[in-house]
């Protein structure tokens, strides 16, 4: 960087936040005149984490890599382009590469398969087959950062393919390691709930709470417990869980932000509740309200048209509008944080099929308070008495057909 040879100065420093939402600091370092740093990173749990590498303020780069209990790492790179000339060298991180290499040759097969090179009875012969080499990698580090994340993904890949597999990896999971990602918990609940009901789902969460101790996965199996129930209209039981949650959790401010948000979605948006009042103007000058809607099932979105998942399960929406137009279904799209411009490009390679919302015709700041919005698309499906069906948040949207059978019903 300069002709002095002095290298001192450069900070290396990991930070993220805690279960309390504030900011730790793990690792912090500063080299010495050749260059040369160490120090101990503190953590709670073995993850990936951003290390930013900075010299008078000034960001030179950020290198991710596995922090876990134990290991030893040696970091070596040259300035400028540290992000490109960086070597780690550590245990972890060295069977975090086998994961990468397993996860790349993954997403090739995904590529192929979407394209249309595998004929349908093969896809679940191919899946399953990725998901037991996942599983070999978890079986030959089952100690490692790595080796759980395969483990996770081996289970994950089941689901539809060989659903009793997956079951019972996820019960070997959390048997040995207590611990399972809440998207992976949700997939394995999901299943139980659709095979065996309601109270298969929950007999599923209070057998995995027994085998945990980490307060994280109970709070994570907490929450999936206190939703199940809420989707299930079982409202009362949900709020006295809910209560308990309160409790247990009052030292927890995200989880208290969490059950703020719920309190407000099981007194207002419950399913079997009616939907809050609507007045709203459409593209083609239409006027759209709860009293203009009665007697339909509606589906209402709020979304951006520049959100790539909206943008993903566009044509599902168009497929469920073509198939249950005939049971009078209506559908109706909230663009909020949207430009007429935006709007125009969206649609200038898609059909318009069902009612838009004019953009900037409504308050957005009302909306997203009323319907409790906290990630976009968020979708409600509507009865045709006016009651609410079913909420579904983002990737939630994948069991709408579920909900639509009460339509046809």
């Amino acid at each position: 960087m300069d002709n002095s040879g002095d290298y001192s100065g450069i900070r290396l420093m990991t930070t993220a936040r805690n279960e309390f939402g504030i900011t730790d600091t793990l690792f912090t370092a500063v080299t010495d005149s050749t260059g040369h740093f160490e120090g101990i990173a503190t953590f709670t749990e073995s993850d990936i984490y951003p290390m930013l590498v900075s010299r008078s303020s000034n960001v030179l780069g950020i290198i991710n890599m596995v922090f876990a209990d134990g290991d030893t790492i040696q970091i070596a790179g040259q300035i400028p382009n540290i992000t490109e000339s960086v070597t780690i060298d550590s245990r972890e991180n060295e069977v975090y590469k086998t994961f990468e290499r397993v996860d790349s040759s993954f997403d090739r097969v995904v590529n192929f398969i979407n394209a249309g090179y595998f004929s349908a009875d093969s896809v679940g012969i191919e899946v399953e087959k990725w998901s037991d080499i996942y599983w070999e990698v978890f079986e030959t580090y089952p100690e490692m950062y790595a080796g759980k994340l395969a483990a996770e993904n081996s289970i994950s890949l089941l689901r539809t393919w060989n659903d009793t597999l997956m079951v019972s990896r996820a019960d070997e999971i959390m048997a040995d390691l207590g611990r399972i990602l809440p998207s992976t918990l949700h997939t394995v609940i999901e299943y139980q709930a659709e095979v065996g009901g309601l109270e298969n789902a929950v007999a599923k969460l209070d057998e995995y709470r027994k085998l945990t101790n980490r307060r994280s996965q109970l709070l994570d199996i907490d929450v999936q417990k206190i939703e199940l129930l809420f989707d299930s209209s079982r409202t009362m039981e949900a709020n006295r869980f809910l209560d308990q949650f309160k409790s247990e959790y009052s030292d927890n401010p995200m989880a208290m932000e969490w059950a703020e948000n719920i309190t407000y979605d099981l007194e207002f948006l419950a399913p079997g509740n009616p939907f809050p009042n609507f007045d709203f103007i459409t593209i083609s000058g239409d006027t759209l309200s709860n009293s203009s809607l009665q007697g339909k099932p509606y589906l209402i979105e709020i979304t951006r048209f520049d959100n790539f998942l909206y943008q993903q399960q566009f044509d599902r929406t168009v497929s469920i509008y073509q198939i249950y137009q005939n049971f009078d279904l209506e559908i109706v799209t909230v663009p909020v944080a949207t430009t007429d411009v935006t709007l125009q490009a969206f649609f200038s390679e898609r059909s318009l099929l069902w009612n838009v919302v004019q953009p900037n015709s409504f308050d957005a700041e009302e909306i997203v308070a009323l319907l409790n919005i906290n990630r976009l698309p968020t979708r409600f499906l509507i009865d045709r008495d006016g009651n609410i069906i079913r909420r579904y948040i983002g990737n939630e949207y994948d069991d709408v057909v579920r909900g639509l059978q009460q339509i046809t019903n």
